[in-house]
């Protein structure tokens, strides 16, 4: 069997001289074969897709730890005034640090509906005169380059797509519990794609973009990166201590969006995107969509270009990822006696 992308990728870069990842495949591959975990990761689910009122306060002040986590790390909470987007917003502990932190800020969030599967709105009611909030799917907006007449879509609120954000955040994630008649698996990329496109539509000149991602490692997110890397001054990446050690996912924080040092092909990305949308939604054998695949961002950079010029700026970015996590996972399997 040929190696794919991104296994071909992680091998690069270990062999540049990573042993954080190097160890860290070693805990995973170590994880895949107990049986042990697979019933912990089934209960996690569990508890997860039937969250109650107690379990949504506890993600609540979760991620707000996690805002506060990303902004001491980055400091992209301004303290003048500020209007932010929050896409993903339930049950709003970022958005509740950032209107605790800033007096002057103002929101706007979407979620999905706690009746299609969503998380519940718990955002203090002190916060609340600051914060709108759309009861959404994401994936439902006409993002295409062109509208497309189709009954699943409809338009960004006028809120939103004629405001200029200081600060854009997309946590948005695939959840299990979501119920729709027109939900696909690819529904995963769907999001993502869709936040991006909101994010470079509506931040500001200057403004920032917090994205959750997984696995620096994989050739679509290494891709990312490197798109945000170049419309942005600064680009930080940071891996929550308060959740989620042991996984994949961290955030990326783009400080100075349009910017950097090809801020210019701001509008070029954009299109761009618009257009992977309008493919993954529509396109595939079926025309119903499909996965996103690693060629769908070589407008940003080409897997080759990526191997042999963002190597080293890519190992910089994930190298505090791929430890944290593999501290995580190696303090977690001896409490098992997995090792």
């Amino acid at each position: 069997m040929s190696k794919t992308d991104h296994e071909t990728l992680a091998e690069a870069i270990i062999a540049r001289g990573c042993p954080q990842l190097q160890r860290l495949r070693e805990l995973r591959a170590t994880g895949w074969k107990d049986p042990k975990l697979d019933c912990d990761f089934a209960v996690q689910r569990t508890v997860a897709d039937n969250a109650d009122t107690e379990l949504s306060f506890y993600w609540f002040n979760r991620m707000k730890a996690i805002m506060q986590e990303i902004d001491l790390w980055t400091h992209c909470v301004s303290l003048r005034p500020l209007d932010f987007l929050d896409l993903g917003c339930c049950p709003g502990g970022f958005s509740s640090y950032i209107l605790a932190t800033n007096r002057n800020a103002r929101g706007v969030g979407v979620s999905l509906p706690v009746e299609d599967g969503g998380h519940e709105y718990t955002l203090e009611h002190a916060h609340r005169p600051r914060f709108d909030i759309y009861f959404a799917d994401v994936t439902s907006y006409q993002l295409g380059p062109t509208n497309v007449h189709h009954q699943r879509l409809y338009y960004l609120p006028s809120q939103i797509s004629s405001t200029l954000f200081g600060l854009v955040i997309l946590d948005g994630h695939q959840l299990r519990t979501q119920i729709s008649k027109y939900k696909v698996p690819w529904d995963i990329d769907r999001l993502l794609v869709s936040q991006m496109i909101i994010a470079l539509q509506v931040v500001r000149p200057g403004g920032n973009v917090v994205i959750k991602l997984t696995h620096p490692e994989r050739i679509t997110t290494a891709k990312i990166l490197y798109m945000f890397d170049i419309l942005s001054e600064r680009l930080f990446t940071h891996k929550p201590r308060t959740m989620h050690q042991n996984r994949g996912s961290f955030y990326a924080i783009a400080r100075g969006v349009g910017k950097g040092v090809r801020a210019a092909w701001q509008p070029r990305m954009l299109q761009a995107l618009q257009e992977l949308w309008l493919e993954i939604t529509f396109g595939g054998i079926e025309g119903k969509g499909r996965f996103v695949e690693g060629a769908d961002f070589d407008f940003a950079i080409t897997t080759e270009d990526l191997h042999q010029k963002y190597l080293d700026r890519l190992i910089s970015l994930g190298l505090g990822v791929w430890s944290v996590q593999a501290r995580s996972l190696e303090s977690w399997f001896r409490k098992k006696r997995i090792l």
